[in-house]
C-alpha cells in the first residue's frame, strides 16, 4: 500500500487549473473570432447593401412583390439605403389602378429613419420629405368603390391571423409611429372633379409636442353643377398661406389671403339692368381672411372660436369687415353662439343658432335659425351688392328680428326697425320663398304696426335720389299710422292695408310693376280732410274712392319733360267723392277725373242735379303740387234736356245709381243693428 505525498497532490491542482485555464483561452479566443466574423459580415452586408446593384436587385424583388399584393403594375426607378445616414430614398414611384390608368406618382420621397428603435416596434422618422407627387382619384358614385380602394384592402391584415391570435390568446403588438418633420412641394391632386394643388408644406413638431405648420400657395378647383337649369358654375378657391399652431394645448388656425372666385359663364345678371345690384352668385371674386382658435375636436365633434375674419366680395361691393363667433359641431348639427357681424355702418349680434347641415345620401337639407338679432345699420351698406337705390340711405336704424329657413326659403320673426329718435317704428314679420327660381321668388311681409312722427318721413324719401312730390301735403298729414302688407313678385311690388294721418283715414292698394313701369292703385276714405291736405281751407272734408295709374317709367317721363317741362307725374285719377264743397257749393256724388301730362293736370268734376235735368260741372287745373293755391277752376252747367247721353254715359248713370242703393241699404242695416245693440245692452 502506497501513500501519495502532499507534493503530488500540488502537482495534480496545478495541472487541473492548467488546463481549465487553455480551455478559457481558447473559448475567448472562438467568441472573438466569431464577433470579429459577425462584425465583418455585418459590414460587408451594410457595404453591399449600399451599393447601388445591390439596392437595385432589392428593388426589382420589392416591386414584384408589391405588384403581386397590388394586383396591379406598380414602377420604381431607384431606391437607395443610406445605413450610415439612417436615410432611405424612393425615386419616381409610379402606380396604376385595376383599369390601368394612372393613379399615382412620386418624384421623390426622402425620409430620414432612426433603425434602432424598430426593434422595440417604434418607427420614428425624423424628417419625410415629399416632392413631385400626383394622384388621380375617382368615385363614380357612392354605391361604388374608389379606384384607390384596392390599395387600402391590400393593407389590411388577414382577417384569420387575426382570429387565430385571439384564440390563442396572443395580443398583437402595434407598430407606433413618430413624425418630427414633413416638408412637401409640388403637390397635385385630383378627385372626380376636384382639383388640388399646394406649392409647398412644412410641419415640425418639437420635443415638448407642440407642433407648427404651414400650407403654402395652396389651390383648389371644383365644378358645381345648377339642378334646376344645368348651368355649369366653375369654382376656384386659393389660399396664399394656411397655418396650423399648437402650444400648450391650444391650437390655432389662419388663413391668410383667401381669394374665392366662381364664373358660370353667362352674362353677368346685370347686364342691360343697370338699376339692378352688382351681387351675383355667379360671378364671386371674395377675398377673405380667417382665424380660428380650435378648443377640442376629433372625427365627431369639433368647437372653437372664430377670432377673426374678413370677407370682401370684391366683384359686387359686399364686404363683412368682421366676423366672430362660436361654434360647436355634433355629427350633423352646428351649434353657434356670442355671434356678432360687422360692416362698415353695421353691426348685428346674437346670442345662439344653429345649423343642420345637408346630406344628399341621407336626404337631408340644409336649416339654419337663431335667437334674436339686433343691431344698428345704415342700408347704404347693401346698396352697391343689391339695391344702389340704397346708396344714399345714411339714416341709422335699430333693427331686431329673428331669422330662419333653407336652401328653398327665408323666415322673418318679430321684426322691429326704429331710428334712433323713435320717430319711425315698425313692427312686422314675413319671409321669402322660392329663393332658387327668380320668377316665382315671393316676399311677403306682414306689416303690424308702422308710426312715422313728424319729420322722419321726409327724412326717409330724401335718403332716395327720386324725383319727389306732394312733400308739402306729405308735412300736413302729420303723423301716419300703417298697418297692412307688402308681397314682391318677379318685377311686381303689391302694398296695401290702413292708413291714419291727422286729415282722416284711408285704405288702399297699390302695385307697382316694373314690367310696363307703370303705378296703379285705389284708394278709399269715408272721411277725409282734403282741403288741409291740399292747402285749400274753402274744401270741407269728403268721402271718397278713387282708382288712378301714373306712369314711373323714366325714359317716357324724360321724353315729355323735354317737350313740355312740368313738375307733375304723368297719369290719371278717377275718383267718386261722396261730398266736397267748393267756391261755397256743397256738391254731392261728385264724379272726378284728373289727367296729367307732366305739365298740367286738368281735371273735370261733375254731379247731377235733383231733378235729373241738369249736371253741375267744374273744371280745373294746376300745375304744382305745391302751390294748390294757385289752381284755375271753371264752374258750369250742363242741362239734359238738350244733351243726348251715349250708351256708356248711360251704363255709368246705371251703375252709379245702383252703388248709391247699395250703399244706402248698407247704411240701413247698419242703424239696424246699432239700435239692436243698443236694445240688448
Amino acid at each position: 500500500m502506497t501513500n501519495s505525498s502532499p507534493s503530488g497532490s500540488c502537482n495534480n491542482k496545478c495541472l487541473i487549473a492548467k488546463k481549465l485555464c487553455f480551455l478559457l483561452l481558447r473559448a475567448l479566443k472562438i467568441v472573438a473570432v466569431a464577433a470579429v466574423a459577425f462584425v465583418v459580415l455585418v459590414a460587408v452586408a451594410v457595404v453591399l447593401l449600399n451599393r447601388p446593384s445591390v439596392q437595385d436587385r432589392c428593388l426589382v424583388y420589392a416591386t414584384q412583390m408589391l405588384q403581386e399584393k397590388l394586383q396591379t403594375k406598380v414602377e420604381i426607378d431607384s431606391v437607395r439605403f443610406g445605413f450610415f445616414r439612417d436615410d432611405v430614398r424612393l425615386y419616381n414611384l409610379r402606380v396604376e389602378d385595376r383599369q390601368r390608368r394612372p393613379m399615382l406618382s412620386l418624384e421623390l420621397l426622402n425620409a430620414e429613419i432612426s433603425l434602432w428603435p424598430l426593434l422595440s416596434k417604434e418607427v420614428r422618422l425624423e424628417k419625410v420629405g415629399v416632392k413631385g407627387l400626383r394622384a388621380q382619384l375617382f368615385k363614380a358614385r357612392p354605391d361604388t368603390a374608389a379606384n384607390y380602394q384596392f390599395v387600402l384592402d391590400a393593407l389590411k391584415p388577414a382577417k384569420k391571423e387575426d382570429e387565430e391570435d385571439r384564440k390563442e390568446g396572443k395580443k398583437k403588438e402595434k407598430l407606433t409611429f413618430h413624425l418630427n418633420e414633413l416638408q412637401a412641394e409640388d403637390v397635385d391632386v385630383a378627385y372626380n372633379d376636384r382639383h388640388f394643388v399646394f406649392g409647398g408644406m412644412n410641419l415640425q413638431k418639437s420635443g415638448g409636442g407642440d407642433i407648427h405648420a404651414e400650407l403654402l400657395g395652396s389651390e383648389t378647383a371644383w365644378v358645381h353643377i345648377k339642378k334646376r337649369k344645368g348651368v355649369r358654375v366653375d369654382n376656384r378657391l386659393r389660399i396664399g398661406r394656411v397655418v396650423y399652431e399648437e402650444k400648450d394645448g391650444q391650437r390655432e388656425v389662419l388663413f391668410d389671403s383667401l381669394h374665392w372666385t366662381t364664373n358660370n359663364h353667362l352674362p353677368h345678371k346685370r347686364t342691360g339692368k343697370p338699376r339692378r345690384g352688382w351681387f351675383d352668385d355667379g360671378h364671386l371674386n371674395v377675398a377673405a381672411r380667417m382665424k380660428v382658435s380650435l378648443q377640442h375636436a376629433d372625427k365627431d365633434s369639433i368647437c372653437g372660436i372664430l377670432t377673426e375674419c374678413d370677407a370682401n366680395d370684391k366683384a359686387s361691393g359686399f364686404h363683412i369687415t368682421g366676423l366672430d363667433l362660436r361654434f360647436k359641431k355634433i355629427a350633423d348639427k352646428v351649434d353657434i353662439s356670442n355671434a356678432t357681424i360687422r360692416m362698415a355702418h353695421t353691426t348685428l349680434k346674437f346670442g345662439h343658432g344653429q345649423l343642420q347641415l345637408a346630406s344628399k345620401k341621407d336626404g337631408r337639407p340644409f336649416r339654419f335659425s337663431t335667437g334674436n338679432i339686433t343691431g344698428t345699420t345704415q342700408l347704404r351698406d347693401i346698396a352697391h351688392p343689391f339695391a344702389p337705390v340704397l346708396q344714399n340711405f345714411k339714416e341709422p336704424l335699430r333693427i331686431s328680428t329673428k331669422f330662419s329657413g333653407g336652401g328653398e326659403s327665408l323666415t322673418f320673426k318679430d321684426v322691429v326697425v326704429k331710428t334712433a329718435d323713435n320717430k319711425l317704428a315698425i313692427r312686422a314679420d314675413g319671409g321669402v320663398d322660392e329663393l332658387k327660381d327668380k320668377y316665382k321668388l315671393n316676399v311677403h311681409f306682414n306689416i303690424h304696426q308702422c308710426v312715422a312722427q313728424g319729420d322722419v318721413k321726409a327724412r326717409i324719401i330724401n335718403q332716395f335720389s327720386v324725383k319727389k312730390f306732394m312733400m308739402k301735403q306729405l308735412k300736413t298729414l302729420g303723423t301716419l299710422r300703417y298697418r297692412g302688407r307688402l308681397n314682391v313678385k318677379h318685377k311686381r311690388v303689391e302694398v296695401g292695408g290702413s292708413m291714419g294721418s291727422d286729415c282722416g283715414n284711408m285704405q288702399f292698394a297699390l302695385l307697382v310693376n316694373a314690367l310696363d313701369k307703370y303705378l296703379t292703385g285705389n284708394v278709399k276714405s269715408d272721411e277725409f280732410q282734403l282741403g288741409k291736405a291740399m292747402d285749400r281751407p274753402e274744401w270741407g272734408n269728403i268721402g271718397c274712392k278713387a282708382a288712378f295709374k301714373i306712369d314711373i317709367s323714366k325714359e317716357r317721363t324724360a321724353q315729355m319733360r323735354r317737350l313740355k317741362g312740368g313738375k307733375l307725374p304723368i297719369g290719371e285719377v278717377d275718383a267718386v267723392v261722396q261730398g266736397v264743397k267748393i267756391k261755397g257749393f256743397r256738391l254731392n256724388d261728385v264724379h272726378a277725373d284728373i289727367v296729367s301730362d307732366g305739365a298740367v293736370a286738368e281735371g273735370r268734376l261733375r254731379t247731377e242735379g235733383k231733378l235729373k235735368l241738369a249736371e253741375i260741372l267744374c273744371s280745373f287745373s294746376f300745375t304744382n303740387t305745391d302751390e294748390m293755391k294757385k289752381t284755375k277752376i271753371k264752374p258750369g252747367l250742363r242741362f239734359h234736356l238738350f244733351h243726348h247721353r251715349s250708351d256708356e254715359e248711360k251704363a255709368e248713370r246705371k251703375k252709379l245709381k245702383t252703388e248709391r242703393k247699395e250703399q244706402k241699404a248698407a247704411r240701413k242695416e247698419a242703424k239696424r243693428q246699432e239700435r239692436e245693440a243698443k236694445k240688448k245692452i
